[in-house]
């Protein structure tokens, strides 16, 4: 394999995957989030953040961060962070922040993954690919999922099935999440 070139969709899918998955298991924690009786979403629970609402928000607002780093010459996420009231107006910021992500992902190029771009840190400058930094993105963002998964156990809605990656053959498992999304298992896989 040494000095053997690989097809950029090689390189560059694994990516567009990650995008999709991370878009799928959000839907369907927020769906999960908005059948939660009132004052669960807020709920104080064991977790590094105190409930669903706070542990959500952080991870919310991380990934605006890293898309205000990895925007380059693209336009950014419109305006200032929407209302977060309740798990609803939550879902609907959640949403557009996914399909940025996913947009941007589905877009990508090797060498756009080679890019380097400044990720600014409170003690410094970090310089890193986009490469790199989606891995970071996509990698903090499931372990979050995973605590928000744990954290609704405790409630009267059950967690609902985050990890099922984007398998050809377990497609029955996600139709009703694909038509709610408006996607085709077509797109998903390609």
């Amino acid at each position: 394999m040494r000095g053997m070139t690989l097809p950029q969709d090689l390189i560059c899918r694994p990516y567009r995957q990650l995008a999709r998955n991370a878009r799928l298991a959000n839907a369907r924690l927020d769906r999960a989030c908005m059948a939660l009786s009132p004052g669960e979403w807020e709920a104080p629970r064991t977790s590094f953040f105190p409930s669903l609402k706070e542990t959500m928000v952080h991870l919310l607002n991380a990934d605006r961060y890293y898309i205000d780093t990895l925007r380059g010459e693209r336009l950014g996420l419109p305006g200032s962070p929407g209302s977060r009231a309740t798990a609803a107006e939550f879902a609907i910021e959640r949403a557009e922040v996914d399909e940025w992500l996913l947009g941007f992902s589905e877009s990508l190029t090797i060498e756009e993954l080679a890019r380097k771009i400044s990720i600014p840190w409170p003690e410094r400058t970090l310089s890193e690919t986009v490469a790199d930094t989606l891995l970071h993105v996509f990698l903090h963002g499931q372990h979050h999922r995973g605590q928000i998964h744990s954290m609704l156990s405790g409630t009267s809605v059950p967690p609902p099935q985050i990890d099922e990656f984007i398998l050809a053959d377990n497609g029955e498992a996600r139709v009703e999440d694909l038509k709610a999304l408006g996607w085709t298992e077509a797109r998903l896989t390609r």
